[in-house]
């Protein structure tokens, strides 16, 4: 689809929620690549971590624009990362334990759509999995809820991500949290290709749900942007038919 035509396809303001199936298992990774591409082929695109945690500084924010051949526009850091805990930890303990006030979704909702509204698309990264608290009083999916935000889940291509893929759906079913659909990642070069390929049609059928397929590892971020092209493709088709 041409460039004037994603556009004019796109909603206003769009944002994609980019949720994990748990931690590690390559959110920021498919963040950057899905900004990357989308920043190659003209789109007005940005990211934003809502919370951070396990430094000093959002390390997730530069790995995922290490992963860019071209920045997207500069941000101010409380835009880009509204919160930022040095304790790995789950927001509510980190800011508890940093002796932070509790996490104020109002931050949140008003930011993103701050940055959106100035944008084709914005991303949006979690962290760890829908379920997380952000505050003892609310989970993350709560707020993706209220806010309308579709989501795109990372799931692990291998062994034991039938059991959490399929609770991701649920939750955000549950919920009515749109799931645009479910993209499957290689934690470890050697992952077993038959495991991993009825891994992506077992969740397809039961969950019936779009599978953007499987990012194979890849050590060399160029060969990771080259393996993501189609990937991307399908993402943003998907998001102009809404």
């Amino acid at each position: 689809m041409p460039l004037h035509s994603i556009r004019h396809a796109l909603p206003p303001a769009t944002t994609l929620f980019v949720t994990g199936t748990d931690t590690g298992v390559g959110k920021t990774t498919v963040c950057g690549l899905l900004l990357n591409y989308c920043l190659t082929k003209g789109l007005r695109t940005n990211y934003q971590k809502w919370v951070s945690t396990g430094a000093a500084s959002p390390t997730d924010l530069e790995r995922c624009l290490g992963l860019c051949t071209r920045p997207p526009t500069a941000l101010p850091l409380e835009l880009q990362v509204p919160f930022c805990f040095k304790k790995a930890a789950a927001p509510h303990l980190a800011a508890e334990l940093q002796q932070a006030p509790p996490l104020d979704p109002k931050v949140l909702e008003t930011r993103c759509r701050q940055v959106a509204a100035a944008h084709d698309l914005l991303i949006v990264e979690g962290l760890g999995g829908l379920l997380v608290p952000l505050r003892r009083d609310l989970l993350l999916a709560d707020l993706v809820a209220r806010m309308g935000l579709p989501i795109l889940i990372v799931a692990r291509s291998g062994l034991g991500t039938l059991n959490h893929t399929l609770l991701s759906i649920e939750a955000a079913r549950c919920r009515h949290i749109p799931v645009l659909g479910v993209l499957f990642c290689d934690s470890r070069p050697d992952e077993d290709d038959l495991l991993a390929q009825d891994n992506l049609e077992t969740i397809g059928k039961i969950a019936r749900v779009p599978i953007f397929g499987r990012l194979t590892w890849h050590e060399d971020p160029g060969a990771a942007r080259a393996a993501f092209a189609t990937i991307g493709g399908a993402i943003l088709q998907s998001l102009c038919r809404g």
